[in-house]
């Protein structure tokens, strides 16, 4: 729905008259820039630190696309074989679910967010429904993360 321009923002919401003249159609985690799909997910500078992060975990250079579809096709253009593969897709997925729940607690209940804190819990996300999804018998962030890069070095 992130990438296809069809989540419910302010500004969405606001060229369908859901939103009347007076509410605030700013990005909730900025405050200061229109709340569309691109800025919440993509350019706000909360959501490219979110980003940032989680690519500084993979080990992986990357330029801001101009787009959400931009990134998805970036995205899924890795290199990455198999249960790598999975991971960095989840990650992807992860990252635009979890961005919007954050925005919808700052929204609904006025609970804050700190890049770090999303972070953590987008890594939590991913090692939990990849370890789902494969029954990987890891219990903890860390020791999955160790299994990812011990993965790798085998690789090379």
């Amino acid at each position: 729905m992130a990438v296809q321009d069809r989540v419910p923002t302010r500004s969405v919401l606001f060229s369908k008259n859901i939103i009347q003249e007076g509410q605030s159609i700013l990005c909730p985690f900025c405050s200061l820039h229109l709340e569309t799909p691109e800025h919440l997910f993509l350019h706000c500078q909360f959501s490219w630190d979110v980003w940032s992060l989680l690519i500084d975990w993979w080990h992986v250079c990357w330029v801001c696309p101009g787009s959400l579809i931009n990134l998805f096709t970036w995205w899924k253009g890795s290199g990455f074989k198999n249960l790598e593969k999975y991971l960095w897709e989840t990650t992807f997925h992860a990252t635009i679910w979890s961005v919007w729940l954050a925005r919808n607690e700052i929204v609904f209940n006025n609970v804050s967010w700190r890049v770090e804190d999303l972070g953590e819990l987008i890594k939590t996300r991913v090692v939990m429904w990849v370890k789902v999804k494969f029954d990987i018998k890891v219990h903890s962030v860390k020791d999955f993360k160790g299994y990812l890069d011990g993965m790798r070095k085998e690789k090379v």
